[in-house]
């Protein structure tokens, strides 16, 4: 054979080894085996990880073991250990000459672990991280979770929308996994996102969607015999009757799903199902069973130690003492709810989650940018001028659309800032407290509970809910003024009332967008004056415009220059930046004006809004 045959030869056995060998240094298939013999119980399992983990001399199947003591933990609510696995699987990662792919396994768990402790930023960093990588490799199944564990993160953050946008990005890809377990769990967490903005929207058509979702995975499910799967889409299939007020049937899902569960150390899921089973007795009006099935609720919840759903076990406790009037009970659960939530710190939470996902998208723009230019290098050095005049006009538009997006995304962080303030909440609280101790007068102690209690319920929905109708604005500000004359009783009168030729229930407006000022005129405008101060608010329709006046009687300004200090100030720039955010979205000419009466003391303030029909 000729030298250069010998040679070529010798060079193409090199590179083939290599690259088998490389494939070998960054697999571990040896872990597979493992897992499978862990969940069939087979006997001598204990020995076989120990020698498993003594003997491999597999850097990468070390790492792979590392995560999955790390899952283990995770199912047992030992996260401190979780972590220290976790951190050992990244250390050898690191020290490997491995294509990222090998990375996105501990994203993935990683990310799950932060979600699960609430530490919601760092688990959108991991998930973000796993998406770019899935992306460049045209993984189906691993780019289609990293979407479902970027939405659930939105989702918790009350950034519904977003986590649902995430959650259909995902659906195309479902036709691209083969394997079942794998195929299973994408449609179990497309319906869980799908099911979760339904709860916000209460759009039927996302409801069925989620159900038709949940029916796919239970097909699979029944077919591979997998009694998680199984247990999962009973749980699905649970709440989906709930919000079809079929509460019998719910319940009997919930059993179901109970009695699948082997693993009774699984407190994240055995705390939802208890939840959701005391939610149902509440409405079956079963308020012994729902108090005993709400406080194991709670028992579990505080062992999975995340806040979130911690403070969602408290509200339902809140809940259930309201409506059979154990007022005590629901004290407790109002009491634990405020506590948990006054810790979130939500709002720097949200700013740094947004800050995170425009690095994304500005990194993933400028990858492509990169690839595209690699790609089209001939073309660039035959048409250089009119490319580089291309290049310089997009630069400029895409600048202009980033300052418009930060204009948006800064505005709509002072709105979250800028909600009903949290003192008024405790000092309503007291309020209610002290008057309850004065009186004996069951009935207008629960009112006053009950009323306390909406207010505090569309203060917090209303970082969600954009529009409500006219009259449950009027509702709310009745209940929310009423509720201020117990804090400051003999202090002031109002009245809140629509135009007879208005329909109430025939439009809608931004919530609680006239309640800033009737805060500001209670608490700063009447403030000191010698007579009983007043408040009236009247709703109309003008031309093609809704119409909100308010007009108190208090101090007024003594000098409209001076009508920046901090107190109106704020009300002026909550309905400013709603104002802002309105005639984006809409594209309308929606304003408003304060300023002196004219013909007295006070204040006068109109809010013109476009007409949008409910």
């Amino acid at each position: 054979m000729p030298t250069r045959q010998r040679s070529l030869l010798f060079l193409l056995f090199f590179f083939q080894g290599t690259f088998l060998f490389a494939q070998n240094v960054c697999n571990c298939p040896e872990i597979e085996e493992l897992k499978n013999a862990k969940q069939k119980n087979e006997p001598g399992f204990a020995r076989l990880a120990k020698g498993f983990q003594e003997n491999n001399d597999n850097n990468v199947c070390k790492a792979r073991f590392f995560e999955w003591k790390a899952e283990e933990f995770i199912k047992t609510n030992n996260y401190d250990s979780a972590r220290y696995f976790l951190d050992q699987s990244l250390i050898i990662l690191k020290s490997l000459s491995c294509n990222d792919k090998i990375m996105l396994n501990y994203y993935r768990i990683m990310a799950e672990l932060n979600h699960t402790t609430g530490e919601y930023q760092r688990s959108l960093d991991n998930g973000l991280k796993m998406l770019s990588i899935a992306e460049s490799h045209n993984m189906a199944y691993e780019e289609a979770l990293s979407r479902l564990i970027i939405g659930v993160t939105f989702d918790r953050m009350k950034q519904s929308a977003t986590g649902i946008r995430y959650a259909r990005e995902s659906v195309p890809l479902i036709s691209q996994i083969e394997p079942p377990f794998e195929k299973a769990e994408i449609l179990s967490r497309i319906a869980a996102r799908y099911y979760w903005y339904f709860q916000d929207t209460r759009s039927k058509t996302l409801l069925d969607s989620a159900e038709l979702f949940t029916n796919e995975q239970l097909k699979i499910a029944r077919q591979v015999n997998d009694t998680g799967l199984i247990r999962n889409a009973f749980m699905r299939m649970n709440s989906y009757c709930h919000a079809r007020k079929d509460y019998r049937g719910s319940i009997k899902y919930i059993d179901s799903s109970l009695q699948l569960h082997s693993n009774k150390t699984n407190y994240s899921q055995i705390a939802t199902l208890f939840s959701d089973k005391a939610n149902n007795l509440m409405e079956l009006k079963k308020y012994v069973e729902a108090k005993q099935f709400a406080d194991s609720g709670l028992y579990f919840q505080q062992k999975v130690k995340n806040p979130e759903t911690i403070a969602n076990a408290y509200a339902l406790i809140y809940e259930i003492g309201n409506q059979s009037k154990d007022y005590a009970y629901a004290l407790k659960g109002l009491e634990g709810y405020i506590e948990i939530t006054d810790s979130l710190s939500k709002l720097e939470k949200t700013k740094a989650i947004n800050e995170l996902e425009k690095k994304y998208n500005q990194a993933k723009n400028e990858k492509t940018i990169k690839e595209l230019a690699q790609q089209k290098r001939i073309y660039l050095l035959l048409a250089l001028a009119g490319l580089m005049g291309i290049v310089i006009i997009g630069f400029y538009i895409r600048q202009q659309t980033l300052k418009h997006k930060q204009k948006v995304l800064e505005t709509e962080q002072r709105l979250n800032r800028a909600r009903m303030n949290p003192h008024f909440f405790f000092n309503a609280l007291a309020s209610l407290q002290a008057f309850a101790l004065r009186g004996n007068d069951g009935k207008a102690i629960a009112a006053n509970l009950s009323r306390f209690s909406h207010i505090m319920r569309e203060t917090l929905e209303s970082t969600y809910k954009e529009y409500v109708t006219i009259e449950q604005e009027i509702d709310f500000l009745n209940e929310y003024l009423a509720l201020q004359q117990i804090r400051f009783p003999d202090t002031f009168l109002f009245n809140v009332k629509a135009d007879a030729n208005l329909d109430i229930n025939e439009f809608m407006i931004p919530s609680m967008i006239i309640q800033p000022f009737a805060e500001n005129s209670i608490e700063h405008g009447f403030r000191d004056i010698s007579y009983k101060g007043e408040v009236n608010i009247l709703f109309y329709k003008e031309g093609e415009e809704i119409v909100v006046a308010l007009t108190d009687n208090g101090k007024g300004f003594p000098d409209m220059a001076e009508t920046d200090n901090k107190h109106t100030s704020r009300a002026s720039q909550i309905i400013r930046d709603r104002i802002y955010l309105l005639n984006i979205k809409l594209k309308t000419k929606a304003r408003f004006s304060i300023d002196n009466n004219p013909d007295g003391k006070g204040v006068h303030v109109l809010i013109h809004l476009p007409i949008i029909p409910a």
